[in-house]
């Protein structure tokens, strides 16, 4: 059995070979077969492949030479990007790895390690958070639950759901969130992250890592054109798959949390690639609804039971 953290690449490569052309939800293999992509790079491929002038952008700095760690006007064009999207938060930075990300968070909430990094409650799948009577202390969120990321289209899950949320929640959410992990909608810059902070009295924002030139200009141009798309995506497109999504996840927004045991997902992570659905091959970070599908792709997983 394949262990490695990217297992579901050999796994995929053996069922349908490489891909050779990846537009929109759709990958297209060398085998000849049109795989509909759930897990669109944890949520970094969301506005689709291939569907962002970030691309251009990107080459235009390239071909400009601006390719060094001088200092450009492409941070300052960042982080506007970032309060343009998420005004609420006083200060951005940016992170070249998850570790010196987790290290930044915790030196803002003044924590003795680095932070894990979580999802929105609304997306917690590993037990209820509506429910009172949990131990709510800043600390102990920050070790089983961490910093939460951003992900576009929540807001409409989280005031939409029907589950009573309890105001310790609340309550420790609102706190958590002074500071928010963003996962740039851009899958072909690498691993780096953007974070948001609240610019409190007591708080210590440390600074920014090295990040080229291109990648600043290519991520600020993802962030508007998500910006310009969230108005155009909304609960009647996310529940379109519902006849079959809701056999195997619980959906939040476009966001599908697995009802299928933990212990048995890596066997249904087969079933949907036999099937030509590619899902999040990772049981805690949720697969999405497809933008651009059609009720055909799903015709497979919809007959067939797991």
């Amino acid at each position: 059995m394949k262990t490695t953290q990217y297992w579901y690449c050999a796994e995929f490569e053996e069922k349908y070979g490489t891909v050779q052309r990846a537009r929109g939800c759709y990958l297209y293999t060398r085998s000849g077969r049109r795989v509909v992509d759930m897990y669109q790079e944890a949520g970094r491929a969301i506005l689709g492949w291939g569907n962002s002038k970030a691309t251009t952008v990107f080459k235009n700095i390239m071909s400009r030479g601006l390719t060094g760690t001088f200092p450009t006007d492409y941070g300052h064009q960042l982080e506007r990007a970032v309060k343009a999207l998420l005004p609420e938060y006083d200060q951005v930075r940016w992170y070249n790895s998850l570790f010196s990300a987790q290290t930044a968070l915790a030196q803002y909430f003044n924590f003795w390690t680095e932070i894990p990094l979580g999802e929105h409650p609304i997306l917690d799948a590993s037990e209820s958070l509506f429910v009172e009577n949990h131990d709510l202390a800043l600390d102990s969120w920050l070790v089983k639950k961490g910093v939460p990321r951003w992900r576009p289209w929540l807001d409409e899950a989280w005031f939409a759901s029907t589950q009573e949320i309890s105001p310790q929640v609340m309550e420790i959410n609102e706190r958590v969130q002074t500071a928010i992990v963003i996962v740039p909608p851009l899958p072909w810059v690498g691993t780096y992250y953007l974070v948001a902070f609240a610019d409190l009295e007591d708080r210590f924002i440390p600074p920014s890592d090295v990040l080229l030139p291109p990648v600043m200009a290519s991520t600020a141009r993802a962030i508007y054109d998500l910006i310009a798309e969230i108005p155009n995506r909304s609960e009647k497109d996310w529940c379109r798959f519902d006849f079959v999504v809701k056999k195997y996840w619980e959906r939040r927004g476009p966001y599908l949390l697995p009802r299928i045991p933990q212990n048995q997902y890596r066997d249904f992570f087969h079933h949907c690639l036999d099937c030509g659905i590619f899902i999040s091959p990772n049981y805690r970070i949720p697969s999405i609804v497809p933008w651009g599908a059609n009720e055909g792709d799903f015709k497979r997983l919809g007959k067939n039971s797991f």
